[in-house]
């Protein structure tokens, strides 16, 4: 392998100054972001499941360049839950795979986020953002897939509520939420 070393690339005016690599090719620049992808929820989704995680219709995927690549996956879901202390949880999961959990401690249910009302009668109105970063090392170039699932908490009125509030009345009172996750391929 040789080296070549320069002091300065740039491209030509006919190429409106951008360096181009051909197709099939990657520029490695550790630490640099190579691709980025988002996936949206605008619709909402309401569940009272109470043991198991539940898929809840929001996922990206990302086909990392290189197996070395760390992949940056970020959330933002606006969740509700019912009044009086119920609690919604959310779990990050690569394909199958549950990841960016807290440590496991007894009984204790490992998740990656989790919201939980408040008792007072205005808490039915209130959304809450529940967000989180993970650099995850996925150690492939196959097509990827993140996503959410959730579950609610207490009891079987301890339904969960995504992008909209546990009141949802048809009044300027009410509002309508969105989600994303977005990954991110980072160069090593």
């Amino acid at each position: 392998m040789s080296t070549l070393t320069v002091q300065n690339i740039q491209g030509s005016s006919s190429s409106g100054n951008k360096i181009q690599v051909a197709s099939g090719h990657v520029l490695n620049a550790p630490g640099h972001i190579l691709q980025t992808v988002q996936g949206v929820k605008t619709d909402t989704f309401t569940s009272n499941s109470q043991t198991n995680f539940v898929d809840i219709g929001l996922s990206v995927a990302i086909t990392p360049s290189s197996a070395s690549s760390k992949v940056l996956v970020s959330y933002r879901v606006c969740t509700s839950v019912v009044v009086g202390g119920y609690s919604c949880a959310l779990i990050l999961v690569r394909g199958s795979t549950n990841i960016a959990l807290g440590d496991a401690d007894g009984n204790r249910v490992r998740v990656t986020t989790f919201a939980q009302s408040s008792s007072a009668s205005a808490a039915g109105y209130v959304v809450y953002y529940q967000t989180a970063d993970f650099l995850d090392s996925p150690n492939t170039t196959s097509a990827t897939t993140y996503k959410l699932t959730a579950r609610g908490w207490n009891s079987s009125a301890g339904s969960f509520y995504i992008n909209r509030s546990e009141q949802d009345g048809n009044t300027a009172n009410f509002t309508r939420g969105i989600s994303t996750i977005t990954a991110m391929e980072i160069a090593q």
